[in-house]
């Protein structure tokens, strides 16, 4: 009995306090939105007309938003701006490879004779000839020859064999 006494109580009291305070407590003021006059102008040409209602209904005027999305987002700061890189060097020509095979050598004791074999040509060459206007016999060793490449002044060796 108690039990239920107390329940009753309870109920009734918190029924209390939900309603007494729609009797008794403050009115809220609602919001008014800013009205902006006519001008005297517009005024005085339309006297004819109704006049326009300047009161907003009550459902019209903005309230705060309680439950607004907060957004701890930070945006990060833009990349920092990249130099430009300067251009690469520009790649000095080289010289084609040697389109020419060591066949044999021959020393007759004045001067040092190479054979080449290009293609299926068989060229004799010593020192200070010109080849076909592109290359240029330079010196010739007993182990290689060096050969200039005319059109980019390249000097390129060909092994020739060892010592005689």
């Amino acid at each position: 009995m108690a039990r239920s006494l107390f329940w009753l109580a309870f109920l009734g009291a918190a029924a209390t306090l939900a309603v007494v305070p729609e009797f008794f407590g403050e009115q809220a003021e609602p919001l008014a939105m800013p009205r902006s006059p006519l001008p005297a102008a517009v005024a005085r040409s339309t006297p004819d007309t109704a006049p326009v209602p300047t009161a907003l209904p009550e459902a019209a005027v903005p309230a705060a938003d309680l439950f607004a999305s907060q957004s701890w987002y930070v945006a990060p700061p833009p990349p920092p701006a990249m130099a430009a890189a300067p251009p690469p060097p520009p790649v000095r020509p080289t010289a084609p490879p040697l389109p020419f095979t060591f066949i044999g050598k021959l020393d007759d004791r004045q001067q040092l004779q190479v054979f080449l074999l290009r293609g299926e040509q068989v060229l004799v060459v010593r020192e200070g000839d010109l080849i076909d206007k592109t290359y240029k016999v330079k010196r010739i060793d007993p182990e290689r020859m060096t050969l200039v490449y005319l059109p980019l002044d390249i000097a390129q060796t060909l092994a020739v064999g060892s010592a005689l």
